[in-house]
């Protein structure tokens, strides 16, 4: 017997025995925290979170409406300014046409004196003050023609300034009619976006509760299917759709040799899936087959895909194709 040859195979197979059992552990141990099932825990925090999402929502419309109130008391603020407005308007119109009707008055007064000078020209005036008896006469003439002129200024002068009135008039009207036109549209404008906001709000509202009623019928689901297989002394927590397919053991396995990508040798209780999925190492159940491992993978199993291990053939064919759940087990 060649001792050295046979140290040295004994060393080799020690040391292969050790990788395989060190690559076990390291896979075993260094499995990823995170591992995305539909979990109940998930399905709680979400519902939980739309419940403060439509709480807080709730709370911004309460807000908004308290703001809608706060409008609704300044439109009407705005509605008794419009109204003050409108009664200095029909003031403002009123004196404008009490002015316009006395301002005509005078022009006609005016137009009439005009045309008495017109008639009564400066050689009739001098022939009627030469026509005087006396020299009373003579003065008490000249004295009324004075005052006539006088008194055409004075009209003139009083035209003016009733013009000037009228034109003040008119244009604090047209200033009155500018704010007025500003408040009536500052009034609607303020009106449409509350109306447009609580709107909003109200459709965000239904969509919040259409997205919690939703989260809350898939829980509901999980429960109810958990319920169904509950297996005693562990706890399922959530779980994956999968399609699920069958592989036997005694073939090699998905790799052919029997031995899993995790180094564990195939058999039943040993599922492939896709890592990206489900993680190696991940502790499953599966109502029908069993508890299970995911220790091995496969080039077309991808996504939701899963190869269930058996023990003989015929499991397998009776396995055939099947769309199963896959659940997670608590730790």
């Amino acid at each position: 017997m060649n001792k050295p040859g046979f140290l040295l195979k004994m060393l080799t197979s020690i040391i292969a025995a050790a990788v395989i059992i060190i690559l076990i552990t390291g896979i075993l141990f260094s499995l990823p925290k995170d591992i995305y099932a539909i979990t109940l825990r998930e399905l709680a925090n979400a519902v939980e979170a739309l419940s403060d999402e439509e709480e807080a929502l709730v709370e911004e419309i309460i807000a908004v409406e308290t703001f809608i109130e706060l409008k609704k008391n300044e439109i009407k603020q705005l509605n008794e300014k419009i109204a003050v407005i409108e009664d200095e308007l029909y003031d403002l119109n009123s004196q404008r046409n009490s002015l316009l009707k006395t301002i005509n008055e005078k022009r006609k007064e005016l137009e009439d004196r005009i045309i008495f000078t017109y008639k009564y020209g400066k050689n009739n005036v001098i022939k009627m003050a030469l026509a005087a008896r006396d020299i009373n006469e003579f003065v008490t003439n000249l004295y009324l023609l004075k005052n006539l002129m006088k008194k055409d200024a004075e009209l003139i002068e009083s035209i003016r300034l009733d013009k000037e009135i009228y034109d003040m008039i008119m244009r604090k009207s047209e200033e009155k009619k500018k704010e007025y036109e500003e408040t009536v549209n500052k009034r609607a404008s303020e009106q449409e976006k509350l109306e447009a906001s609580l709107e909003k709000n109200n459709i965000l509202l239904e969509k919040v509760k259409g997205e919690k009623a939703n989260v809350q019928k898939t829980l509901a689901g999980i429960r109810e299917r958990i319920a169904k297989i509950q297996p005693p002394g562990i706890t399922l927590t959530g779980e994956w759709k999968m399609v699920a397919t069958a592989y036997f053991a005694g073939g090699g396995g998905i790799n052919g040799t029997g031995i899993t990508a995790t180094g564990l040798r195939a058999r039943k209780g040993i599922i492939a899936v896709d890592p990206k999925v489900i993680p190696l190492g991940t502790r499953v159940y599966i109502d029908g087959y069993g508890e299970a491992l995911a220790a091995d993978t496969g080039g077309w199993i991808k996504g939701d895909r899963v190869d269930l291990c058996f023990d003989t053939l015929e499991e397998c064919y009776r396995y055939g194709r099947r769309r199963i759940y896959v659940y997670l087990i608590g730790n």
